[in-house]
């Protein structure tokens, strides 16, 4: 995320994250799109960005993915949109919005035949009025959350850089399985106790992104193991809990002709992978009430977090069932149990 000083195209990203929120989407500000190079060296580049992407899992736990391309510069809304239909087919976005200052009629009409809609900053105002947004009293309050997540990233790059870099950059372009492994790792191995001794509400944003990333990568893990075998959904879960059937197969065979030549007897599977799949099993078998984790989890971080105290909002919370909230607070108690994260963390949400 940028500083807003660098970041003149916030006024418009902060408009369609407020429709996207009108949507019913948890919403990510400028998410970075990576790849290898191997001009020179084999070094990893950023290729693009989304500049808002919105995730929503349905009562069914299937995932549908929008994004947007925000620009306020005089550049060619066509040029705009042809690049922004590459990072839609890489990232397998299922609509897009472009919003630009000014948008030609030949623009529009390519973003029709491509499940795009454009919106100029006057055109999405009044959209959103139509909506009954109060537009410029919102706009501030999404500012001042964007700074405070910004702020919060930022002060755990001293303490946490691993982590940081992770879910920076990592988190958005790795296999999903792999950001369950690495959260889980990076959680328990880069983390010392003491960082929890004097922590600020800021910390414990921080600590709350955490788990909503978490949480999306175990949800998306529940929508796949559902679609290839409801009816074994646990052995669906094992499966892409490795990248797969075919992908665990392979680590099995390739662990086991590891172990014959090292002569070393250890388990294949990690230590946490069974209240894993326990937590993924009672989730999958109630997907409306864990479909609304992840909005809870971003209602929470958005409007409970202040300068010197956490505060949990009962309004914040009426939208959401007990089990939703249950659902919440056992994904919480899974990362305690299995990383170094302390309770303190969550001591907030978790004595409601």
């Amino acid at each position: 995320m940028k500083s807003s000083k660098n970041n003149k195209d916030l006024p418009l990203k902060l408009l369609c994250k407020l429709l996207f929120k009108e949507m019913g989407y948890s919403t990510y500000f400028e998410v970075k799109l990576r790849t290898l190079s191997y001009i020179e060296s084999v070094k990893n580049h950023d290729i693009s960005d989304i500049d808002v992407l919105g995730i929503n899992f349905l009562a069914d736990m299937s995932q549908h993915i929008i994004g947007s391309e925000c620009k306020s510069g005089e550049s060619s809304a066509l040029d705009e949109l042809y690049k922004f239909i590459g990072v839609m087919d890489y990232y397998k976005i299922q609509k897009g919005y472009l919003i630009k200052s000014k948008i030609h009629q030949n623009a529009r009409q390519v973003s029709l035949a491509n499940n795009i809609s454009c919106f100029t900053e006057p055109e999405i105002r009044v959209l959103l009025h139509g909506l009954e947004v109060d537009i410029d009293k919102v706009v501030k309050i999404e500012n001042a959350k964007y700074q405070k997540l910004t702020s919060s990233i930022k002060n755990e790059q001293k303490s946490n850089p691993k982590l940081v870099s992770y879910i920076t950059y990592d988190f958005w372009n790795k296999e999903n399985w792999r950001n369950i492994h690495n959260l889980i790792h990076l959680l328990s191995t880069n983390i010392q106790p003491s960082l929890f001794k004097n922590d600020t509400p800021e910390k414990k944003l921080f600590y709350y992104y955490i788990v909503e990333l978490f949480a999306l990568a175990l949800l998306k893990n529940i929508s796949l193991s559902i679609a290839q075998n409801y009816s074994d959904v646990e052995h669906a879960l094992r499966n892409f809990l490795y990248g797969g059937p075919e992908a665990l197969d392979e680590k099995r065979k390739l662990y086991d002709l590891i172990g014959q030549f090292t002569n070393e007897n250890t388990s294949f599977s990690p230590s946490w992978e069974s209240d894993f799949i326990n937590l993924s099993s009672r989730f999958a078998i109630n997907t409306k009430s864990c479909s609304h984790i992840i909005n809870l989890l971003q209602d929470i971080r958005e409007n409970c977090f202040y300068a010197r105290k956490v505060a949990i909002n009962p309004d914040i919370l009426k939208p959401y069932n007990d089990l939703t909230r249950k659902f919440t607070q056992d994904i919480m108690q899974f990362l305690i149990k299995n990383t170094a994260i302390e309770e303190v963390v969550f001591e907030d949400f978790m004595q409601i």
